[in-house]
């Protein structure tokens, strides 16, 4: 089996449907079936919007990209069919209640299920994304799978939930608008992998969107990581793609990185970290503060 994951850069065009043909193709590149994992990147969805001559603000993409919001899930129910794969699809705005939230469809052959981002940036707030509701762990023949968009994987704590539930793998859809943005992401997953001994897979949309105030410019590189112990590279880095281009991260030996991150090395940070919690299982108090001043 095989973990994919895409840097993906979305094109402007002139017909609705023209992202969907581009899968289809990138999918066919990467020999995608049935024993391909798959990861698009956030704010991917955008793309079944992109055409026809527009000029709007946020705001207005937001509204616009939740009104295409199904059809490009719609679009990745087709190429799933097609291929037998399993698809996390890039995320996009869809309507959530009166808000509208940042979420993604998560769709293989057995079943689907949504993914939210959990903690809205700076910007979305700004613009008034509200935030997303929790997303379940999806067990399925690749093993337990759990997904957070872009800035929920720099929260350790939200990765921590998946970990305690038994999660193998964690997809991480990203968007930054600059190389900082693209390095936080990168050290989050990484450090998640170290963390929760998981395999976890990162997805950057790349490329740059004029016509788009929400994703007019777009740095990261496709990578998938390991915790750096046992059999692993020392970096951990299993897999990337080319840096702020279009490619792809595959890892072939998807079941096997899974057993070994289980297995570990020398340290095993998941069967520790609950000895290092205040209060649980040390009885420890609080960090006291000494003055040198």
């Amino acid at each position: 089996m095989k973990l994919i994951a895409f840097s993906w850069q979305p094109d402007w065009a002139q017909t609705p449907d023209h992202w969907l043909d581009r899968y289809r193709a990138a999918l066919a590149d990467a020999d995608a079936d049935r024993d391909s994992l798959l990861v698009f990147p956030e704010y991917a969805a955008l793309e079944a919007a992109f055409y026809g001559d527009v000029s709007l603000d946020a705001r207005g993409w937001m509204t616009r990209g939740a009104d295409h919001f199904d059809a490009y899930c719609d679009g990745i129910r087709t190429l799933v069919a097609e291929t037998g794969a399993t698809i996390l699809g890039g995320s996009g705005f869809a309507r959530s209640g009166d808000g509208i939230v940042n979420r993604a469809l998560f769709c293989g052959p057995e079943g689907e299920g949504y993914v939210e981002k959990r903690t809205p940036t700076p910007y979305e707030r700004a613009i008034d994304m509200a935030a997303g509701a929790p997303t379940p762990l999806f067990d399925t023949r690749f093993g337990k799978v759990a997904a957070l968009i872009c800035y929920d994987s720099e929260f350790p704590l939200l990765s921590r939930r998946y970990a305690d539930a038994g999660a193998e793998i964690l997809l991480v859809p990203s968007c930054t608008d600059t190389e900082h943005g693209a390095m936080r992401v990168e050290i989050g997953c990484r450090a998640r992998a170290l963390e929760g001994q998981m395999i976890v897979a990162m997805s950057p949309l790349v490329g740059e969107v004029p016509e788009c105030d929400v994703v007019d410019v777009n740095f990261g590189q496709a990578g998938i990581f390991a915790p750096p112990d046992g059999g692993f590279p020392a970096s951990g880095i299993l897999a990337t793609g080319t840096k702020h281009f279009q490619s792809t991260a595959v890892l072939d030996t998807l079941t096997e990185s899974v057993a070994e991150a289980h297995r570990g090395g020398a340290v095993s940070v998941k069967t520790h970290w609950p000895e290092t919690e205040t209060g649980r299982e040390t009885g420890e108090k609080a960090v006291e503060t000494l003055k040198f001043i």
